[in-house]
């Protein structure tokens, strides 16, 4: 791996495995990322995004430079990638449910409409550029810069024909509507587990017939779908456009409720890690788990089993049972080395982590499905006042009306849109930034568990157990400071719950505000 590998470490990642330009790393937590190494000179290009912050975009988290080279610095999607997730349904003779098709589709132009609001594009939308987080939230990633930037040519290339527009493969330069039909091709493929168009040339794909999506499919759906692949760019909706139609608006607020719900779940499961901790230290305190250096042991390795007890639903008091039985009959050292393994455990420390990072995705996706909706709802009222509405227009002759009267056509309806996204226009400016600041304040809350969770199990790091066998006459102190971390954490965990608890009530009350804008489709 050569030099790379040293340049890491110098930063504080250790190298655990190697793919053509992608390297696997992780840091001194534990946490795991990928880093592409890239051709030197490229800042301005890496620089922009790092600068991209939204739920559905891979993060970016830094750049280290060495001489000619580059190294970016990206989240690991545990998950895997799309392509992988539709060759997986193949195999297994299953498709995914309407409902999975229609919610990845809309967080896919969620993603794509913070793009290109600031006039970026992605240049390699295919499903292999589309992944997921271990939490399964969808992120997109693998910007097609990114891949002309790579020190490695066989990963430096455009993506495959497949997803190509019509306009593309004729030598026009790639723009947002382009995008449009790359989209169009991946919600297709999503439906019937097949490539839209095959060929082994430009001239085979634009020969190509299409047919749409079978009957099987909701009517918006396949309209969708019908509306996205034109052949045409100019009678193809911009990412905007898509996300202001009824029924999209309907699935982010169905989405967003049913979200919120679970979330208030994950949090239960919080309060129950809290009471097993609890337990503990009670049993700690009275002296239940028998005496001096052994119980002791058996009191952390107690603590490792109740930790895993909400994630593994209860298998993990084998464990807590194995653990006090291996302090007893081993003895001190034989214990304490044992409990050792298990503090360290990746899964220990990592579940809980799992945890947060699932509540804090949750959390920021359902923030931005609702300013989402506040936007599209004001977007749509705006419309119908610069335009002649009526019960007899469809909504693409509304749209083109509004757009005519500005002057400017369908770009009309892109610019009423922006000025939307980008001044928030009316009492969207108040809904959107309550719902921004509320996000903001859940991702502080549980960053400051994160840093909790660290605490705690370096409290129980092996070299404080250790200690144990040079002074017999000291595991009294140290059970007083195992009580001690055990209340802390659990004093952390209620807190960050009950300000969580304030956090989801207040998204609930906007999702209120907005109930009687959704439209019926």
């Amino acid at each position: 791996m050569g030099s790379n590998k040293s340049v890491l470490k110098d930063n504080g990642y250790t190298v655990t495995s190697k793919q053509r330009d992608k390297t696997l790393v992780k840091n001194k937590g534990g946490d795991q990322f990928i880093v592409k190494k890239l051709r030197a000179h490229q800042d301005d290009v890496s620089n922009f995004l790092q600068m991209l912050s939204h739920p559905h975009i891979v993060e970016h988290k830094e750049i280290i430079t060495d001489g000619d080279c580059l190294y970016l610095v990206m989240e690991l999607c545990e998950g895997g990638d799309l392509a992988q997730k539709i060759e997986d349904a193949k195999k297994r003779n299953v498709t995914f449910s309407e409902t999975e098709i229609l919610d990845w589709t809309v967080k896919i132009c969620m993603a794509l409409k913070h793009l290109h609001v600031q006039h970026i594009l992605h240049k390699n939308l295919q499903p292999k550029s589309l992944f997921f987080t271990a939490s399964g939230t969808i992120r997109l990633g693998e910007f097609g810069d990114i891949n002309e930037c790579s020190t490695d040519v066989r990963t430096a290339n455009t993506k495959p024909l497949s997803y190509t527009a019509p306009e593309n493969l004729r030598g026009k330069l790639e723009d947002d509507i382009s995008e449009i039909w790359s989209l169009g091709c991946i919600i297709y493929e999503m439906c019937m587990l097949k490539r839209a168009f095959t060929g082994r040339s430009p001239i085979d794909i634009h020969n190509s017939s299409f047919t749409g999506l079978p009957f099987l499919f909701s009517e918006n759906l396949r309209q969708l779908v019908a509306d996205i692949i034109q052949r045409d760019p100019a009678t193809r909706p911009s990412v905007i456009q898509i996300l202001i139609k009824p029924f999209i608006i309907k699935h982010l607020y169905q989405m967003s409720t049913q979200t919120i719900e679970e979330l208030n779940g994950r949090l239960e499961v919080l309060d129950e890690l809290a009471k097993s901790l609890e337990t503990v230290h009670y049993n700690t305190t009275v002296g239940s788990l028998m005496g001096g250096v052994v119980g002791l042991a058996g009191g952390i390795t107690s603590i490792v089993g109740l930790i895993l007890t909400p994630f593994t639903l209860g298998a993990s008091l084998i464990v807590t049972g194995v653990g006090i039985g291996v302090a007893v009959a081993g003895g001190v050292a034989s214990g304490a080395s044992n409990i050792t393994k298990m503090v360290n455990q990746r899964s220990n420390r990592q579940n809980i982590k799992l945890l947060i990072t699932e509540i804090q995705e949750k959390i920021a996706s359902t923030s931005c499905c609702i300013q989402n909706i506040q936007i599209a709802v004001e977007t749509r009222r705006l419309l119908s006042e610069n335009s002649e509405w009526s019960d007899a227009q469809s909504e693409t002759s509304t749209l083109v009306s509004a757009g005519a009267r500005l002057g400017r056509g369908l770009g009309g309806i892109a610019e009423l849109v922006r000025l939307v996204q980008v001044a928030s226009i009316g009492r969207t400016a108040a809904q959107t930034a309550r719902v921004v600041r509320v996000a903001e304040a859940a991702s502080g809350i549980l960053a400051g568990l994160f840093v909790a969770v660290d605490i705690f199990f370096i409290a129980l790091d092996s070299r404080e157990i250790h200690r144990l066998r040079q002074d017999y006459a000291s595991a009294n102190d140290k059970k007083q400071e195992l009580q001690s971390e055990i209340m802390k954490f659990v004093k952390k965990i209620r807190e960050t719950r009950e300000e969580l608890k304030q956090t989801l009530t207040e998204l609930q009350v906007q999702l209120q505000t907005l109930e009687p804008e959704i439209p019926n489709e």
